[in-house]
């Protein structure tokens, strides 16, 4: 199962509530909650924010409702991407940004760059097949890129043309209005294809110093989604933030992720892993880091992974490295 931070779906439900249009049907129909909406830390499956695009697009009565969000959205709102583009010297770095990092935002999509002649090719990809229509979703993506470049360049030009894989044969003078550019429908691929002669625009808001700092973070965000994959990052992000609660059981984070016990184990089980094994992992990972820290005591790391006592840490703590953790403590430097 693959997640996503679930921009689209928030925009969405606050484009319908703006209307006054009930989005509960849509959302009863995805499987998710205004609730789950609500917390922009908590991620969506990549199925799930589709299936929601298309019932609120029926809701609605407006099969152009994701070109219709994206035209009024927050640019800010997609997070570290916008910052990422929007700190880049140019718009061939802005790109190269949004390709390399654009997983962290989305894992069931990839986004490839290439060069033909004097075109710039960005081909958006699933990184596997879905059921799901996903109509909506990606024609809110391509006017979300197509305004996004147009801010953070400050200058008005159009692409020379949009592609999508679903087919539509209505309302295309309104798709034509809303992208300004040519749109083939049916394709092969999903994708955004750009002049070259765009690629050394400066982008208006660039600063070198954030984009360092935004690269570090990004970085350590990728490789902790390497580390972990679809579910199992969503869980481990849930428990990271109950374990001092002594709130870490499957039942919470079922019910924080809008899912029942039964389907969070089902699909942990399609992933290879458990609940308790994605717990002790993270006990394990987040331990390693407290005891590295001086001014942190054993009873205070003990308390942070959620154990009532701290013999329950030294115990776990043996059983992961066969050693006790005071015996990671640095000895105190002698005085002089």
């Amino acid at each position: 199962m693959l997640w996503t931070r679930g921009v689209a779906a928030r925009e969405t439900l606050s484009y319908l509530d703006r209307r006054g249009i009930d989005a509960e049907p849509a959302l009863f129909g995805a499987g998710m909650s205004r609730h789950q909406l609500s917390q922009d830390d908590i991620g969506l499956s990549a199925a799930s924010q589709y299936r929601f695009l298309e019932l609120a697009a029926a809701e609605a009565n407006d099969q152009l409702l994701g070109l219709h969000v994206a035209a009024e959205m927050d640019m800010r709102a997609i997070g570290i991407l916008f910052y990422l583009t929007g700190s880049s010297r140019t718009v061939a770095e802005a790109l190269d940004n949004l390709v390399r990092y654009s997983q962290i935002t989305n894992e069931a999509l990839v986004v490839e760059i290439s060069r033909q002649k004097d075109e710039v090719i960005l081909a958006i990809r699933h990184v596997q097949e879905f059921d799901e229509q996903h109509r909506q979703f990606f024609e809110l993506l391509a006017l979300w890129f197509v305004r996004t470049l147009h801010e953070e360049t400050n200058r008005d030009f159009a692409l020379l043309r949009v592609t999508f894989t679903h087919a539509r044969n209505a309302d295309l003078r309104e798709v034509h209005r809303l992208l300004r550019c040519p749109v083939d429908f049916a394709q092969g691929v999903d994708s955004w294809v750009l002049p070259q002669r765009v690629m050394d625009l400066p982008i208006v808001s660039g600063d070198s110093q954030l984009l360092k700092i935004l690269t570090a973070h990004a970085d350590d965000l990728l490789a902790e989604r390497h580390s972990v994959t679809g579910l199992e990052s969503m869980v481990a992000n849930q428990l990271a933030s109950l374990l001092p609660s002594g709130e870490s059981r499957a039942a919470v984070v079922a019910r924080q992720l809008g899912m029942s016990q039964r389907s969070l184990t089902r699909h942990l089980a399609e992933e290879g892993t458990t609940f308790g094994e994605i717990l002790e992992r993270l006990r394990q990972r987040l331990a390693a880091r407290y005891l590295a820290d001086d001014r942190m005591s054993v009873q205070q790391t003990a308390w942070l992974l959620g154990y009532s006592e701290v013999g329950a840490f030294n115990h776990a703590y043996k059983r992961w490295t066969g050693t006790a953790p005071r015996r990671m403590r640095k000895p105190p430097a002698a005085s002089p």
